[in-house]
């Protein structure tokens, strides 16, 4: 059992997870085997067809020497009537195919949230991601009929899960309802080169799919990924003495053991008094926990002072990161939960969901002997700690972290303030995407033991990475202005 970060929300509660890891600096830079590159516009420019298949004509990254066969296209939902004309993806797969000399090539196109920034942009951007390979390597079982949906899962969006080498990051899709009529929107393409232009051959709609991300050298357990969440604590680290499952019923405080909600409330009702008007948050408030199993345990004085955040202080950047390395290194895996107070008063409920689609009844019963067996989210005698949203500016709750990323966006809508050049500009060897509903992580806690572990990661503005580990804060204009890049990519103004 590794340490977690939970999440509640202030009606309940929701979570994360965590555990010390002994982390190996790891390369997302790109062999021969695959190409991956994103491009961000403007918010306020929406996906224009000439623009950028002449933007990316002229750019250095396209040329297909090692004949890859197919593509993988994340879009942000401004690009969807793009997406779903069959000439424009034949246009890119064209584009995408350079001057090799193939028969077919095949696209998976993606609507998404966001793309993930790739240099510290403090709010949402529109654009996309590509990632380019070869077709059994990066696609295994396109053509696959995807398995039928479980009954619990008919209104579910659609979702990606890309296979890291060990660990497996799942993604579910933007909800697109309002733009095409479709709950979400994953297509596949498959085109014939050999015609004086693309031929559509095949076309079908999935629900699922997986996507293999080749690295030089790849994680080997969920504690190999990077991980940035911009909170701050609200109460101090106490032992877990009282719980049950996801159910966390009490806590020592000062020797003594009382209702686990007790402090916690105590603690949202002096942050709010220390708060004006303006300052406080409108609607649901987040808060998430760190639990740390008791073999893991550590000083209850080492962890992040909840003081200045219940005086009302204003959060400096320097706090956030001290957070946030804080929480990297207890680090495994996350999963997102709710509660309530009321008629359950004293009482803190987990959400126990750690995947996207539904379980089997046999995974089901594993979960629950895991609880029987009082190996449950937080079992007695581990440690938690309560956490919010860092309530800072946007610029200071970001961070840069080019490679492979994923995670979840600070808002829904792209901001017109971010400073991009007009026509836009693209990143090499970087690729991801942000969902709203937050991201799943899987695989070996440890790669020792090879015990599977699955959590998910829903903090605003959080990243789960593999990259340089270079995180540096402020948009574009500011990251190239310092005059540098991080390894794992290049940016180029187009």
């Amino acid at each position: 059992m590794a340490p977690r970060i939970c999440r509640w929300v202030l009606r309940g509660l929701p979570p994360l997870r965590s555990s010390v890891a002994r982390r190996r600096l790891l390369s997302s830079r790109s062999g021969s085997e695959q190409t991956r590159f994103s491009y961000f516009l403007p918010a306020q420019k929406e996906g224009d067809r000439a623009q950028l298949l002449a933007l990316l004509k002229d750019s250095e990254i396209l040329p297909n020497p090692r004949g890859h066969n197919a593509a993988v296209i994340l879009a942000t939902p401004n690009f969807i009537r793009l997406l779903e004309d069959s000439e424009f993806v034949g246009e890119f797969a064209k584009l995408l195919s350079g001057s090799a000399d193939i028969d077919q090539f095949h696209v998976l196109c993606a609507v998404v949230d966001q793309v993930a920034p790739a240099l510290g942009e403090p709010a949402a951007l529109h654009g996309i991601s590509i990632l380019r390979g070869y077709l059994d390597d990066t696609l295994p079982e396109l053509w696959l009929p995807s398995p039928p949906r479980a009954k619990e899962d008919a209104d579910s969006v659609s979702a990606l899960t890309f296979d890291l080498g060990n660990p497996c990051i799942t993604l579910p899709l933007t909800r697109t309802t309002f733009h095409n009529n479709r709950t979400s929107t994953l297509l596949t393409s498959r085109f014939d080169m050999r015609q004086t232009f693309p031929q559509l051959v095949q076309r079908i709609e999935k629900h699922s799919q997986r996507i293999t991300i080749l690295l030089n050298q790849p994680p080997r357990s969920t504690a190999d990924l990077g991980l940035w969440a911009p909170l701050s604590p609200i109460t101090r680290s106490r032992v877990v003495t009282e719980s049950f499952g996801n159910i966390v019923r009490g806590i020592q405080v000062d020797g003594k053991t009382e209702p686990a909600s007790t402090e916690l409330e105590d603690a949202v009702n002096t942050m709010f008094r220390h708060r004006s008007a303006p300052e406080t948050i409108q609607g649901p408030m987040g808060v998430w926990a760190m639990i740390t199993p008791q073999r893991d345990r550590a000083d209850l004085e080492s962890a992040p002072d909840p003081t200045p955040i219940l005086q009302g202080k204003p959060v400096s950047r320097d706090a956030i990161e001290a957070t946030a390395q804080y929480l990297e290194y207890s680090y495994k895996s996350g999963v997102s939960g709710g509660g309530g107070w009321g008629p359950k008063k004293g009482l803190l409920s987990i959400d126990p969901q750690r995947t996207h689609f539904a379980l089997s009844e046999e995974e089901e019963m594993g979960r629950f002997m895991q609880t029987m067996n009082n190996s449950g989210f937080a079992p007695t005698g581990s440690q938690i700690q309560f956490f919010i949203p860092a309530q800072a500016p946007p610029e200071d709750m970001s961070c840069s972290t080019p490679g492979i990323v994923f995670g979840v966006p600070i808002g829904t809508e792209p901001a017109a303030q971010t400073e991009v050049p007009e026509t836009g500009y693209l990143v090499s060897d970087h690729f991801g995407a942000l969902a709203s509903q937050g991201v799943f992580v899987s695989g070996p806690a440890d790669p020792e033991t090879g015990i599977t572990d699955e959590s998910k990661l829903s903090v605003p503005n959080s990243r789960v990475y593999v990259g340089s580990g270079d995180r540096k804060a402020g948009g574009i204009m500011g990251f190239l202005r310092a005059g540098g890049m991080a390894d794992a990519a290049t940016a180029t103004l187009m």
